[in-house]
């Protein structure tokens, strides 16, 4: 499994089956990081929820002009919202072989703003990507973990690691780090979940990972 992060929550992964790209967001074209017309293949478009750091339509318009025929996974409200936009894409919310999805609940957000519809992935029993939720009932050995958010701590997310525990977690959700808190912040992570033979893969935008 090769996983190349773009920015923030953005993942292309890709198998020996499927290519799949979660959460094409705002952060994610904004920063002119990838290139559609070098992805070879594009089987499935997964969008956990409607923030704009997740979801940005320009994004998605721009991939399935390209990719008219790959299928877009995402919530029911979302599914709603993207299919009045007369996206001719096949539109799913349940799942399909190899592409579990399963109900997440949005981590609370703060000052009572309104909690919006989340779901996760797993994809070929190796990899979960749970949108903006940690706490979850289980995992697959590789665990992309929200970070950084007004919604989260670092603290939280790793102690919600260890109830799950995963041989290996991707930091994700971490636009709102600067770069060298970032580094810091991933070189933290990695020294306490050692102990608990847990490896942190510290990802770098558009540089692909064999895992």
């Amino acid at each position: 499994m090769r996983i190349t992060k773009f920015v923030h929550s953005c993942l292309l992964i890709e198998t020996a089956t499927k290519t799949v790209l979660i959460d094409p967001g705002k952060y994610s074209w904004d920063s002119h990081l990838l290139t559609i017309g070098k992805i070879e293949r594009l089987d499935y478009i997964v969008i956990t929820h409607e923030h704009s750091d997740h979801y940005h339509l320009p994004f998605l318009q721009a991939l399935i002009n390209h990719f008219p025929h790959s299928t877009i996974v995402t919530n029911s409200d979302l599914a709603k919202k993207i299919s009045s936009e007369e996206v001719r894409n096949k539109i799913i919310s349940g799942s399909e072989a190899g592409m579990q999805v399963f109900e997440a609940d949005h981590e609370p957000l703060p000052m009572g703003i309104r909690v919006p519809l989340n779901m996760g992935v797993h994809i070929d029993e190796q990899f979960t990507h749970p949108g903006d939720a940690v706490h979850l009932s289980h995992t697959r050995n590789i665990l992309a973990l929200p970070v950084s958010a007004p919604w989260i701590s670092l603290k939280q997310s790793l102690e919600a690691v260890l109830v799950l525990k995963p041989s290996k977690v991707i930091p994700i959700h971490d636009w709102h780090w600067h770069k060298q808190a970032r580094e810091e912040q991933y070189a933290l992570a990695e020294q306490w979940l050692l102990p608990h033979g847990i490896k942190f893969v510290a990802l770098q935008n558009a540089v692909p990972v064999e895992l």
